[in-house]
């Protein structure tokens, strides 16, 4: 039996003994953080282990189809802080330090129970009990398809096919980016076989746009700057651009996509003006060999060779550009 099988028991063994599970994941969560919390907890209710996800934001509007996404329940101390207490087990999603859960943080990091990490992100933390992280894995989704085969007993449903299907399929970037191994098209085929349905998923994720989007999604696009000698493409986008289209930081998701098709760019950047928390969101995209996690990284922020993300405080969109611009100044000088 290999290290993997071995963790793959443990953890199963431990969510199999527990009372009470806590699923969470980061804010701002995607589609592989929210696909991986469904799909685990589907198995979890299956096996008779009673389970809650509490999660610091909303469900994206795309993932909302997910079965019973309506459970995912958004962060109220009052309805929660009890449970939290109360639970044995809390397996964080998705995320490599406890802070990324925001506003669950500080009663996470009171808990006395077991905790345990599904991750793929490089350079974890040290606050879980138990860390089941693998840095060459496509997706936390892959993890937890592997996790759940793990166990000879229980047979993928539907229901967990589909989340799966979601984790793995958004965090690939619709299976072209470099984490999209033969291994991944194997266990698509078998998510596939095991009822979901890839034209729907990519339909429900992609193609459900309200009108409001795609306005905002325009004004985005015009306002578009090309730095470092076309190597760079920086679109930004201000309250202002929120307020006239009556969509929020939330619409954004795949945007950042967009800035990698122009020709010579190296790496794309989307800035988003969080004016409900006072922040600059800011995505970062790259290809082949050029990494952005390091350059999240000395924003205070993290992710990815390829794919990563950093919030910084700053008194205008422009100030935080210029901070941005003067980051990529010692990449680019």
């Amino acid at each position: 039996m290999n290290n993997s099988n071995i963790l793959h028991n443990d953890i199963l063994k431990i969510l199999k003994k527990s009372s009470k599970v806590l699923l969470t994941t980061h804010t701002n969560p995607d589609g592989d953080a929210i696909g991986s919390a469904l799909a685990l907890y589907h198995y979890l209710i299956l096996n008779n282990i009673p389970t809650q996800i509490v999660i610091s934001d909303d469900v994206p509007r795309n993932l909302q189809f997910l079965p019973d996404s309506k459970l995912v329940e958004s962060y109220n101390p009052n309805r929660h802080n009890s449970y939290i207490k109360s639970t044995d087990t809390i397996v964080f999603l998705d995320l490599n330090e406890i802070s990324r859960t925001r506003l669950l943080a500080p009663i996470l990091e009171q808990s006395n129970a077991f905790k345990i990490v599904i991750d793929h992100h490089t350079n974890p933390k040290d606050f879980a009990n138990l860390l089941y992280s693998d840095t060459e894995c496509s997706s936390t989704g892959e993890l937890i398809y592997r996790l759940i085969s793990a166990d000879d007993d229980f047979k993928i449903t539907q229901n967990i096919a589909e989340c799966i299907y979601v984790a793995i399929m958004t965090d690939t970037g619709s299976f072209r980016f470099p984490r999209t191994t033969s291994e991944v098209h194997r266990i698509i085929a078998n998510l596939i076989d095991a009822g979901a349905d890839p034209y729907k998923i990519y339909d429900f994720v992609h193609n459900q746009n309200p009108l409001k989007i795609i306005r905002l999604l325009g004004i985005a696009l015009s306002k578009m700057q090309i730095h470092f000698n076309g190597k760079v493409c920086i679109m930004t986008i201000s309250k202002e651009d929120f307020a006239s289209t009556g969509t929020n930081y939330r619409d954004t998701e795949f945007f950042v996509e967009r800035t990698l098709s122009i020709e010579g760019v190296e790496i794309g950047i989307l800035l988003t003006e969080v004016f409900e928390r006072g922040e600059f969101k800011i995505s970062l995209r790259s290809k082949g060999e050029i990494y952005v996690n390091s350059l999240a990284n000395a924003m205070g922020g993290g992710g990815h060779l390829n794919a990563a993300g950093a919030t910084i405080k700053s008194t205008s969109l422009d100030s935080a550009l210029q901070s941005l611009i003067n980051q990529l100044k010692i990449k680019y000088n």
